[in-house]
């Protein structure tokens, strides 16, 4: 079900003709379920584990990057821009939502991309950006990206820069992505009041650029609720910390009551949230033993039941904090709610068509199809006929013994486990 307007609206009527927004979410509110299996596993006493499914926000493709795409891009079309130019790693699921919500209405999409390690997942999401229309810019060190993102606006005047992950970044920018999860917590605090699920103690979500979690905290202390957001800082410091979530929370708290003065004048501190750091790794987007545990284990309990999946440079890294909270004693009559921010749609019809041609993308691109990234259809040589009907193809999870029985001869796929399990190292963090 989607909206003719947003619930700040509702809540804030001043706000209405002020602030640009259109709608994209295609199935809100978004369910929240409880996961009785993981507190079962966990030893949970008295407490419960929700999950918030904003992983099907959006029929095509979920995630928490459409929340904010519903303000930011009411202003692109607002202002009559004629593209999109943003920032993300090779793998970036804000880069494939942008591509995705830009080709909805017709604008250009510009990619800049930093690093990130190789996966099979940026070898996907390369090939799916190129599939819903993007252009792709290679660019040498993060310096590199700035610069040329900036050029490339300045001799593209029509094009509207976002930033990454649709967040201020140290504070500069449009706070209209974060205004998206101020409008999410009014979601929540209606379910709340509707007695679909308790106002939680805490909830957990993944910080990468701070515009999730800021528009939480800002909302919830805006509604009077006492839920407390844990951000897990899953990207470096310099981009994750504390001052950063502040200034993105403040900043939007000013844009509002600038356009509203019935909108009171709060303020939001280091006391109103909490930062749980140690879940990164060593880089942005390696995977880890904890993060890989978590993701693991919530599919086995819930996911294929629920349709859900968490990944590891994000989801998985913040469901591990989960797991550490409620292992601890004082914490297990908590009410625990996670904020899933991934998508659980399915690509794979998408990334079908594109029968994996990455010669349509620009040259520079070409040598991360050049090296093996570990998957089962690359290491056995799989027929074609075989890895077309088989669910490990195509799939994200590089351990293929994890999603399906393998058709191939016995022999050549344990040669598959014992080589993955050689080469795929997970960092202990």
């Amino acid at each position: 079900m989607s909206r003719n307007k947003p619930l700040l609206f509702e809540v804030y009527p001043g706000l209405k003709e002020k602030i640009p927004w259109v709608p994209i979410l295609s199935n809100v509110p978004t369910s929240v379920e409880r996961l009785r299996q993981v507190e079962k596993y966990l030893g949970i006493e008295g407490g419960e584990l929700w999950i918030k499914r904003d992983d099907k926000d959006y029929h095509i493709y979920g995630g928490n990057k459409l929340r904010k795409f519903e303000f930011i891009f009411g202003r692109i079309l607002k202002k009559k821009r004629k593209g999109v130019i943003t920032i993300g790693g090779y793998g970036s699921n804000h880069c494939l939502a942008c591509a995705i919500i830009s080709k909805l209405f017709n604008l250009k999409c510009e990619l800049f991309f930093f690093h990130q390690p190789l996966t099979w997942h940026v070898q996907q999401s390369l090939l799916l950006y190129n599939y819903f229309k993007a252009k792709l810019h290679f660019n040498k060190g993060i310096l590199g990206v700035a610069f040329n993102a900036i050029v490339f606006k300045i001799f593209h005047p029509k094009n509207y820069a976002m930033l990454p992950g649709g967040s201020l970044f140290f504070g500069i920018g449009s706070p209209l992505g974060i205004i998206g999860f101020i409008n999410a917590a009014i979601e929540l605090k209606q379910q709340i009041d509707s007695g679909i699920i308790e106002e939680p103690d805490v909830i957990f979500v993944a910080a990468g650029t701070c515009g999730t979690a800021a528009g939480l905290i800002a909302g919830f202390k805006l509604l009077g609720l006492k839920t407390r957001v844990y951000a897990v800082a899953v990207s470096m410091d310099w981009i994750v910390n504390a001052s950063i979530i502040m200034k993105n929370a403040n900043k939007a708290l000013k844009y509002l009551r600038r356009k509203d003065k019935t909108i009171p004048d709060i303020h939001i501190d280091e006391d109103d949230f909490e930062l749980i750091e140690g879940y990164l790794g060593s880089e942005y987007g390696v995977k880890t033993k904890r993060g890989q545990f978590a993701v693991d284990k919530v599919v086995e309990l819930e996911g294929e039941e629920k349709g859900f999946k968490l990944e590891t440079t994000y989801t998985g890294k913040a469901m591990a904090a989960v797991f550490d909270f409620l292992k601890s004693q004082e914490n297990k009559n908590k009410k625990v709610l996670f904020w899933n921010t991934y998508n659980s749609n399915d690509l794979s019809k998408y990334l079908r068509e594109t029968k994996m041609d990455f010669s349509k993308l620009p040259k520079k691109f070409h040598k991360f199809y050049q090296e093996k990234t570990f998957q089962c259809w690359q290491i056995t040589d799989c027929p074609e006929n075989i890895r077309n009907n088989c669910p490990a193809y195509l799939n994200s999870e590089y351990r293929f013994w994890k999603i399906t029985e393998c058709k191939l001869d016995p022999k050549k796929s344990q040669k598959a486990i014992e080589y993955l399990t050689e080469v795929i190292t997970l960092e202990e963090s």
